[in-house]
């Protein structure tokens, strides 16, 4: 599938929303990933082809790409592309199982860095919806300046079932997250964010008494605690 490029936007540091119209209908559930392709001279040894999460809402009916522009060179192609380009191509229709799950236990999102990207496009659909949110988010991030601050702080203003938690500065931990949320192990948890600091964190929940069927995961490749 072809898609247009429409739209770019610094949000923070390195980090840049390229907003994509497809050439025909795209529909997915909040929460899932596509593969694209983007051909380009000289392409360093990760290739031409990445998974994103489509951080728009499905109400949207867009392609949103929201990656921090690091030195690779599709990163460095996606970001020269001009509006207007149909350079980015869809080839795998979206999948993943990182979607809302009706539970009657609490929900506590956890990202790491870009990580939120997932939560960006469940709360978001859920706030057009007029659904109920009823989460509790824990941002852990290197610094305090992250994508989606002004936006998650209009989602708390209309439904403050959405908690937000900002943790910035070192990594996420069990101990830390319980220290936000004391009905953690009590929970459905969402994981998300570099697959290093994922599997660490998933480990460690459970080691503290999570059970595993109360945990989902969600793995972002080529980012470690360095990066995200």
């Amino acid at each position: 599938m072809t898609l247009t490029l429409f739209e770019k936007e610094h949000l923070v540091d390195n980090v840049w929303a390229f907003r994509f119209k497809p050439s025909e209908p795209l529909t997915w559930t909040a929460g899932q990933y596509v593969r694209v392709e983007l051909s380009h001279e000289n392409p360093d040894d990760q290739g031409t082809k990445r998974w994103f999460t489509n951080s728009a809402a499905p109400y949207e009916g867009i392609l949103q790409i929201t990656t921090r522009v690091t030195d690779t060179t599709f990163k460095q192609a996606l970001f020269q592309l001009e509006i207007g380009s149909t350079s980015l191509q869809l080839i795998e229709a979206p999948e993943g199982d990182f979607v809302w799950q009706n539970s009657d236990l609490p929900i506590v999102f956890v990202a790491g860095g870009i990580g939120v990207t997932p939560f960006r496009s469940i709360i978001k659909q859920r706030i057009h919806d007029n659904q109920p949110v009823n989460v509790s988010l824990v941002y852990g991030s290197r610094t305090p300046e992250v994508p989606f601050k002004n936006e998650l702080a209009e989602w708390m203003g209309a439904d403050p079932s959405l908690k937000v938690h900002y943790l910035s500065g070192s990594p996420l931990t069990a101990d830390a997250l319980a220290a936000e949320i004391p009905t953690l192990n009590s929970s459905l948890v969402y994981l998300s964010g570099p697959e290093p600091m994922v599997e660490a964190l998933g480990d460690d929940l459970k080691s503290h008494g999570l059970p595993e069927a109360q945990l989902k995961q969600d793995f972002f490749p080529n980012y470690d605690e360095n990066n995200y």
